[in-house]
């Protein structure tokens, strides 16, 4: 098992390191900084020499070679240097600097939602499964379908309504933006409640999307599983199908789950976006809309590597799982 999440450890670092290198050049190639040094507004022209040197300094000069660019910031990459923040953004924000930020406000919406969604999608996927044709299974499917329909933007809409709703009937509510107070202590206990209650409603709406895609697929894995052979010789021995599944055939239907929940990963990622964007959350969703408004290679750059790396532990996580719950692999 240690060779054979070894293996995988090493793949997945090559992978990330080429897909952040390929975003380097990409946003290098494709983003213009020069053309936005000052915002609309200003009167005057930036004068050239203010310009070369404003672009030297953060190596995004369009005049130098772009692979000497790629190789500046590779070098800088090395020792954990992602560059300074480009775009109309005039002041040296280290890019490190901005992911230390938001990168634990992001975190704490994804883990939390997809730790949540994950348990909700495994359990209700199995029911179904095992009570195939009945009313909960029915009912279960055709929710599932109805939340994978809609976009998310339509989802945190939802909830936000849904909330505002009971605060006009009982008066009481979660936050509806916004998970810091600036009227309360920081650090106070009131401040803290107000960040949990503030976490509730971006985490429904993760949770809730990554149920409906999880019980969906934990479903016909599980269907799988209870057709299999093996299964049906464990109830011929006088098993009822509840202990069967538990002793023999839960853990074969989780084996399949472990891959996808790697690559859910970046899926929710991709859902965050628009939960920081709608809830107001400083993390790095509006990070990388503000990074991609301003032309911000070394800030696109730099989130690449996050989700990249993200998308390695998660992928990890998921091979040690596959090794612990498949014997073959041991």
């Amino acid at each position: 098992m240690f060779r054979f999440v070894s293996l995988r450890v090493l793949t997945y670092v090559i992978l990330a390191f080429v897909a952040t290198s390929f975003a380097y050049l990409l946003s290098a190639w494709m983003m213009h900084p020069e053309e936005v040094l000052y915002p609309p507004i200003a009167t005057e022209p930036v004068p050239p020499a203010t310009a070369q040197m404003y672009l030297d300094v953060r190596n995004v000069n369009p005049d130098t070679p772009i692979f000497e660019r790629y190789a500046n910031w590779l070098g800088g990459l090395i020792r954990g240097d992602f560059g300074v923040t480009t775009g109309t953004n005039k002041s040296m924000v280290p890019v490190i600097d901005e992911l230390a930020t938001r990168i634990p406000i992001s975190l704490r919406l994804v883990v939390i939602g997809t730790a949540i969604g994950t348990f909700l999608g495994i359990l209700f996927g199995m029911i179904a499964a095992v009570r195939r044709d009945s009313l909960g299974d029915r009912l279960s499917t055709l929710l599932a379908f109805f939340i994978l329909s809609l976009p998310t933007p339509v989802i945190i809409l939802i909830v936000q309504q849904t909330n505002q709703t009971i605060m006009d009937a009982a008066g009481w509510g979660l936050p509806a933006i916004n998970p810091i107070n600036p009227l309360l202590e920081a650090g106070s206990w009131a401040s803290i409640s107000y960040q949990i209650k503030a976490l509730i409603m971006p985490t429904i709406v993760l949770a809730v999307t990554a149920a409906a895609s999880y019980s969906r697929y934990m479903k016909v894995t599980t269907l799988d599983v209870l057709g299999s052979d093996y299964l049906r010789t464990a109830r011929a021995k006088g098993l009822t199908r509840g202990k069967a599944m538990n002793r023999h055939g839960l853990r074969m239907a989780l084996i399949p789950m472990g891959q996808y929940f790697a690559f859910a990963v970046g899926g929710a990622f991709s859902g965050s976006l628009f939960v920081e964007l709608m809830f107001n959350w400083q993390g790095i969703g509006r990070f990388v809309i503000s990074a991609i408004g301003m032309a911000d290679v070394n800030g696109t750059a730099g989130v690449v590597f996050y989700t990249a790396v993200l998308t390695l532990l998660s992928a990890t996580f998921a091979d040690i799982l596959q090794g612990a719950l498949d014997p073959r692999i041991r």
